[in-house]
């Protein structure tokens, strides 16, 4: 379905088909866009491992060792790091307390780096980098951009862009407006949605799933 497809899908949804509609044409795309990232979020529909924009980052010693990462990024699952040579290593996703478990010194230790930290907006390598390096990381993410344009169609696969509208009735319904507000409806709408994606994982949860896993450094040539 394309972006003016899944409006009128709303519009019949809802009883909206006539003017003037009770909801604008802007309110809506902005809720299927919602929608969007709410549905790659829940269900970790958008793997990515290609982009370098999105899956690669330089590191050096000059360059310290927290570094900014796309905000695209909804959660790392894998990271490798490669050296000037070409040689390919594993390196393993941590928090903070769990690396001061396993390795006290890391913050005073100068090598090649075998763990990072994922922090909201960055990444910290767990130690003093002692050269230049590339960290390649696989990621889950969000969409790339926003539907605009009627002919725009979403990111995800299209067996689920139907359910996108189950999220724009929920904030639709929700809408602070005597014409409009429907907190039953916009529960159920928001219900159906939850269904069919998942539960919205919290921040930590986001981060601690893939973070402390056993890894075996692996090297590849």
């Amino acid at each position: 379905m394309n972006l003016g497809q899944l409006v009128t899908s709303f519009r019949t949804d809802a009883d909206d088909a006539a003017k003037p509609y009770l909801w604008s044409d802007d309110e809506v795309i902005g809720w299927l866009n919602e929608a969007q990232e709410e549905a790659a979020i829940r269900g970790k529909l958008l793997f990515e491992s290609v982009r370098p924009e999105i899956c690669q980052i330089e590191i050096s010693e000059a360059a310290g060792s927290i570094y900014k990462i796309s905000d695209l990024i909804n959660e790392i699952t894998y990271a490798s790091i490669t050296d000037v040579n070409g040689k390919v290593q594993e390196i393993g996703i941590k928090d903070r307390f769990e690396l001061s478990r396993i390795k006290p010194e890391w913050r005073t230790t100068k090598e090649k780096p075998e763990y990072i930290i994922h922090h909201d907006k960055t990444i910290e390598v767990g130690c003093i980098v002692d050269g230049s390096y590339t960290i390649k990381l696989e990621v889950n993410r969000l969409p790339l951009r926003c539907m605009a344009n009627e002919s725009d169609t979403p990111e995800i696969n299209r067996v689920h862009h139907r359910n996108l509208v189950q999220w724009a009735l929920h904030r639709a319904y929700e809408k602070p407006d005597s014409e409009t507000l429907n907190p039953s409806k916009s529960q159920l709408a928001e219900a159906n949605f939850t269904e069919y994606f998942g539960e919205r994982p919290n921040s930590s949860m986001r981060k601690d799933e893939n973070a402390n896993r056993p890894h075996v450094n692996k090297a590849y040539w």
